[in-house]
């Protein structure tokens, strides 16, 4: 992960988590027991990348932003995006087609759903349509030859197969 306002790098954090756990445990403890994050976490950089081939740069979508934040809150948001993962998985609050931002799932794994699903309905005579919105930013990044061959064809290539 790149570096925000601090500087300091996620391998700093990991290493100082690999010589002494309880060190980011007992910063991170009172953060998360009250759930607050401190404004001097929420600083960040941003830089202004230009998107490649566009006619015409006088138009603000023909650049990308990139926000580097702290690392820290990163760490501190991913342990708050875990646990929040774990408490809707308890409460059955996830829908059981839920792929997305779930660990040991992907949109390979969408694809897959969604091919078993039309093909179980085909063999049925029923007639099937999907619905996609937003499949671009929702398949980001997955390879495009990848994600067409596994919905054309409904298998997985044999390079995805471990």
């Amino acid at each position: 992960m790149a570096t925000g306002p601090d500087g300091i790098t996620y391998s700093t954090w990991k290493q100082v988590n690999k010589t002494n756990p309880s060190i980011l445990l007992q910063i991170l403890a009172p953060l998360v027991l009250l759930g607050y994050h401190p404004a001097t976490l929420k600083g960040s950089n941003g830089v202004v990348l230009d998107k490649p081939a566009k006619p015409s740069y006088e138009s603000p979508s023909s650049f990308r932003i990139i926000v580097l934040i702290r690392t820290f809150s990163k760490i501190l948001g991913r342990i708050i995006a875990a646990r929040l993962l774990t408490a809707a998985q308890l409460r059955g609050l996830l829908h059981p087609n839920q792929c997305g931002s779930l660990p040991g799932l992907s949109a390979y794994d969408a694809c897959l759903t969604l091919t078993n699903n039309v093909k179980t309905l085909e063999r049925t005579r029923l007639k099937v349509s999907s619905l996609f919105l937003d499949i671009k930013a929702g398949f980001d990044n997955v390879h495009n030859s990848t994600l067409t061959c596994i919905l054309r064809e409904g298998r997985v290539p044999r390079y995805l197969v471990s």
